[in-house]
């Protein structure tokens, strides 16, 4: 897709909050506890935020080891409310505004990377997670999260934001099966992994992946 017509970057940062944070859609605290959860529990100096949006659950960088902070996205408007949110945040966010889908990373530089709900996005999964790969030091870790298939349930939630709906057509759900078998390709192998359902009945996955040290 050309760059200058995905729905992303139509959509503002107020929509996107509003939407993530609508009683039917509930995503908003669900990402940034499972973002919480990660950096308690790997406790990383050096972490990579893909798909950082407005900065969803970055205040609890504070209390962790971190000592350099990479966040990238692909929605300028996004970005100029994560910067102004948390521009005191200590450490300071290296912010990139960048396309995950061609972007390049440091080798071998994080401890830890979250990428939550961005892989639905992403024409080449497998190139992706290679470069993903790269990037992690020896034992670093991939947390991930996606929203799977479900039943009868729209995969983008109805709400009065009306800029958010055009991203159907550029989303396709991820198994977790396929999600797995590429993860192994690039060399990421299953540390843990579980399933929840939120209230709205949508259903996500979140796995931990560490750096495959054969």
């Amino acid at each position: 897709m050309n760059s200058m017509t995905n729905p992303w970057l139509k959509i503002p940062a107020k929509d996107y909050e509003g939407h993530m944070l609508h009683p039917q859609v509930g995503q908003f605290p669900f990402l940034a506890e499972t973002f919480f959860n990660a950096l308690k529990s790997h406790n990383p100096e050096r972490v990579a935020f893909l798909g950082c949006a407005t900065g969803n659950g970055l205040e609890f960088v504070r209390d962790t080891a971190c000592k350099r902070l990479t966040v990238i996205d692909f929605n300028p408007e996004f970005l100029d409310v994560l910067e102004n949110r948390y521009e005191k945040l200590l450490p300071k966010p290296d912010i990139r505004l960048d396309n995950l889908e061609h972007c390049k990373f440091p080798e071998q530089e994080y401890t830890l990377i979250m990428a939550g709900l961005i892989f639905e996005f992403i024409e080449n999964i497998q190139d992706l997670l290679c470069r993903i790969s790269k990037s992690l030091i020896r034992e670093g870790t991939l947390v991930t999260v996606l929203q799977l298939p479900g039943t009868n349930i729209s995969s983008i939630t109805k709400t009065p934001y009306a800029s958010i709906k055009d991203l159907h057509t550029i989303m396709n759900l991820v198994e977790r099966n396929d999600f797995c078998e590429m993860a192994g390709i690039a060399e990421l192998k299953i540390h843990t992994e579980e399933t929840i359902t939120l209230t709205t009945g949508k259903s996500f996955y979140i796995g931990t992946y560490k750096k495959d040290l054969k």
